[in-house]
């Protein structure tokens, strides 16, 4: 093996690995910043934190055992961890919960586009039992640069996989501050598309999904208090508050987490609460969609 592939084949375990810790051991959570903030007060690592600490995290990991440093490139809200050499584009990006880095290799072109799919979390089953990952599909387009991610989960009511989140990634969009300046994020957390503020973890022992969430807008105009939580499975069905499906993703969730239900039930409110303190007067948000996948 020469030293240059040696390298490469040592960075991309190194990519791996710090890919598999961010995603089982730091949640997406959604309503960390609003703390952060709004009210500037300090939230346990153990809480997680939203897409592009996530991939800040795990950017850091691979620097301090690798020396390489990734360009972070964001789409709106959106930021994923990217490393770019002639040859080829790695991305790591947590949020979408792939569970191998995506490693687009110059050489594998097929008319100016190189195409990679990889298995992601959850890790679902059909109604046979027969395994149905999700999927995150990564189109790198010479001609521009440009990363087009996809992330598709399977649907068992729909029988199929759906398509759930999807980025751009261009090499222009490159943040020249990480994180960046407080009022860009704090204009981040004031998106019309946040509709919920959340716990998701995949549990670091079983690898199963849970969500703890709680809508911004609960269905009916509801008030926004405890009874308004949600919870979400492995499966992507969703069980209101109190209901015995609630009460176990709850507490995937807080084991995940290492903390109480209640405790991670208050740390949603009183982010809904900060967010609402933070821009009054503002156009009623869109009701949140709790069906289940």
């Amino acid at each position: 093996m020469t030293s240059e592939v040696a390298t490469a084949h040592g960075l991309f375990a190194a990519q791996r690995r710090a890919l598999d810790e961010i995603v089982t051991r730091m949640p997406y959570n959604s309503a960390t910043h609003y703390h952060e903030y709004h009210a500037a007060r300090a939230v346990p690592a153990a809480f997680g934190a939203s897409c592009a600490w996530q991939s800040f995290a795990a950017g850091s990991l691979v620097a301090r055992r690798t020396g390489v440093r990734a360009d972070y490139l964001a789409d709106g809200r959106h930021v994923a961890a990217v490393y770019r050499t002639p040859e080829r584009v790695t991305v790591l990006d947590p949020y979408l919960l792939h569970r191998a880095p995506l490693r687009l290799e110059r050489a594998a072109a097929v008319d100016g586009r190189v195409r990679v799919t990889v298995a992601a979390y959850p890790l679902r089953e059909r109604a046979d039992g027969t395994p149905a990952p999700s999927l995150v599909t990564a189109v790198w387009s010479l001609a521009d640069g440009a990363v087009r991610l996809a992330y598709a989960r399977y649907s068992p009511r729909r029988g199929t996989h759906v398509l759930a989140r999807s980025f751009t990634l261009r090499p222009h969009a490159r943040l020249s501050r990480v994180p960046p300046p407080p009022e860009r994020i704090r204009a981040w957390l004031q998106h019309p598309e946040q509709l919920s503020v959340s716990f998701r973890v995949v549990h670091p022992l079983t690898h199963r999904m849970a969500e703890l969430i709680l809508p911004l807008a609960p269905a009916g105009g509801a008030p926004v208090t405890r009874a308004a939580l949600l919870s979400r499975d492995n499966q992507g069905a969703v069980s209101p508050y109190g209901s015995p499906g609630f009460r176990r993703d709850a507490a995937v969730v807080a084991d995940a987490v290492g903390a109480p239900v209640a405790e991670l039930a208050a740390f949603l409110l009183e982010a809904a609460a900060l967010r609402r303190a933070a821009a009054p007067g503002r156009p009623a948000l869109a009701a949140y969609g709790a069906e289940s996948e």
